[in-house]
């Protein structure tokens, strides 16, 4: 009698607070008290589009049957002879199953269904152990359609869906149809079952029944109710789960009532039962005249695009939806039509192939060539190329643009002249580096981690050398223009000569590799040390004429 009281006073205590939060959303104005009272979470952004007063009549409903609920599922089990332990087990199962269901827990999606698996397997075991009056082939389809319908979803989910080839869908979905009918001919079962049993009363069954009866309801009334409308309908239609918590709880209760039934009858089901069964997939499956529409480009991953050439025919389409459907980066396909309706694939390959035949340029043509590239191919015929067709041609470009340096440079090599002839020696060269937009060039010991090592100090310095480690950068005050380039390497540090030069610096230097290096914008040289070890770069510069500058490079050893 205690669960019993219980189950009163939490009906009450619920509908006082379903009223008073009503009462109070009235006041203010305002769906948030009465919503976040009802269903336990608050209202989403399209229930303020709609009417305040009838969604406060359906949260005045949705209150009374939660109160309802409440009241069932808290009640005591039955007077009678103590549990075998099987039905104990499956009695304890069913109610924490209900908690379950009726008490929200904030856990991740993944864990949540792993959870409910677990738990409902057991039940759906016990359960055709439990029935006394069910033969064993009726047992053995009993556990095998609850387990396809409860295990197998599960399996289906987890797998992602770039992993399906092409044809699956199709597949996959007459088999997510199938496994929902192996659930609702489950349940049905089940009724057959406890009608045959005994034990549970007529009210039980009608209670369960009314579980089959929730999805036609759902589907037919979200139909008839336009958007937003059908959002909140859909919030407020979670009541009817109801159902199902209060015939898992009665089902539980009476497990030790005393079996009533006499010998098992042949198999049969009740017409309203079996008409439900049939008009409930009816209700969910759409009429052949209207189009099946695809979303797959909401899911694309458009984090690495290959090539139109680079791409399989077969996948071309779907490269194309992933570009297209993506705003950031080709705004000119909308896809979002009127109402905040998001498009379909369908819209989205409509509009490319109006763009290929009218060439209208409102879809790109970075995303069209996956369309139609002969039309692309007539004003942007780049777009055909393969990756290694662009990385060849790339090469080629940059080979004629060095040689082109080389050969300018070439031509100014001849005009330049010693700037120092007195300081003579059998190690030195001269070159020509020739700047754009100020670039100057590097002094290193010829290794690329020491260019590196430099960029990575992101050195700020006023001085036209800046050096560290194995490495340096030498500015230039050219923008555009010639300068002539002499290096030579001494034995011995030479006098400081600053007469004539515009400015005069030194930097210290580790060429271990035995030669140090230059390289810039037309210069590439390199010129032997007598040893590796450290040593010292002066750099001397001047500018001769506008365009027109001079450098000497003197490299001797520290010590």
């Amino acid at each position: 009698m205690q669960r019993y009281r219980l189950g009163r006073l939490a009906a009450i205590v619920n509908m006082v607070a379903v009223v008073v939060a009503v009462v109070i959303s009235l006041v203010r104005d305002s769906l948030d008290p009465a919503w976040t009272v009802v269903q336990w979470y608050p209202p989403s952004r399209f229930a303020d589009e709609t009417s305040l007063l009838a969604v406060l009549g359906g949260l005045l409903l949705v209150g009374a049957v939660n109160s309802w609920m409440f009241w069932q599922v808290l009640q005591g089990p039955a007077d009678a002879a103590p549990l075998p332990r099987r039905a104990l087990w499956l009695r304890r199962l069913l109610y924490v199953y209900v908690g379950w269901l009726l008490i929200p827990v904030p856990l991740p999606d993944e864990v949540g269904t792993a959870f409910d698996v677990v738990l409902w397997v057991p039940i759906v075991i016990l359960f055709a152990q439990t029935l006394t009056r069910s033969g064993p082939t009726f047992r053995l389809i009993l556990v095998t359609t609850a387990l396809l319908s409860t295990a197998l979803p599960w399996v289906l989910e987890a797998v992602p869906p770039d992993s399906y080839a092409d044809w699956a869908a199709p597949v996959l979905s007459a088999v997510s149809l199938a496994l929902v009918a192996a659930g609702l001919a489950w349940f049905l079962m089940i009724l057959i079952a406890q009608r045959r049993d005994g034990r549970w009363t007529r009210t039980t069954m009608v209670l369960g029944a009314c579980q089959l009866a929730v999805i036609p309801v759902t589907v037919v009334l979200n139909q008839l109710v336009d958007f937003p409308e059908s959002v909140v309908l859909s919030d407020l239609l979670d009541v009817l789960v109801v159902f199902q918590l209060v015939w898992l709880a009665r089902t539980a209760r009476e497990l030790n009532r005393p079996s009533t039934a006499p010998d098992p009858e042949p198999l049969r089901s009740p017409r309203l039962l079996l008409a439900l069964m049939v008009l409930a997939p009816l209700a969910v499956i759409a009429p052949e005249a209207k189009p099946h529409m695809t979303y797959t480009w909401l899911d694309a991953d458009c984090s690495s695009i290959p090539l139109f050439a680079d791409t399989p025919p077969q996948d071309r389409r779907r490269v194309y939806l992933c570009l297209a459907g993506n705003g950031r980066s080709f705004e000119n396909v909308r896809f979002w039509s009127g109402g905040g309706r998001t498009v379909t694939d369908q819209q989205l390959l409509g509009k490319g192939w109006k763009s290929c035949a009218a060439g209208d340029g409102k879809v790109r043509a970075e995303a069209l060539v996956y369309l139609c590239p002969e039309v692309v191919a007539r004003d942007q015929p780049d777009l055909l190329l393969t990756a290694a067709q662009l990385r060849q041609r790339d090469a080629k470009e940059r080979a004629r643009r060095r040689q082109e340096v080389a050969d300018e440079a070439a031509q100014y090599v001849s005009s330049c002249r010693d700037p120092w002839p007195a300081l003579r020696t059998s190690r030195q060269v001269t070159a020509v580096h020739l700047p754009t937009d100020w670039d100057g060039y590097h002094i290193f010991n010829g290794r690329a981690a020491s260019l590196e090592a430099l960029y990575d100090e992101n050195i700020e310095s006023d001085s036209p050398l800046v050096a560290h480690g194995g490495a340096a950068m030498v500015s230039t005050t050219l923008e555009y223009g010639a300068t002539c380039v002499t290096v030579k390497v001494l034995r011995t540090a030479p006098p400081t000569r600053r007469k004539g030069w515009d400015d005069v610096v030194d930097a210290d230097l580790v060429l271990g590799s035995g030669r140090v290096h230059l390289k810039g914008r037309g210069i590439k040289v390199a010129v032997a040390l007598p040893k590796a070890g450290k040593y010292r770069v002066r750099l001397h510069t001047r500018t001769l004429d506008e365009g027109v500058g001079e450098d000497l490079v003197v490299v001797f050893p520290t010590s």
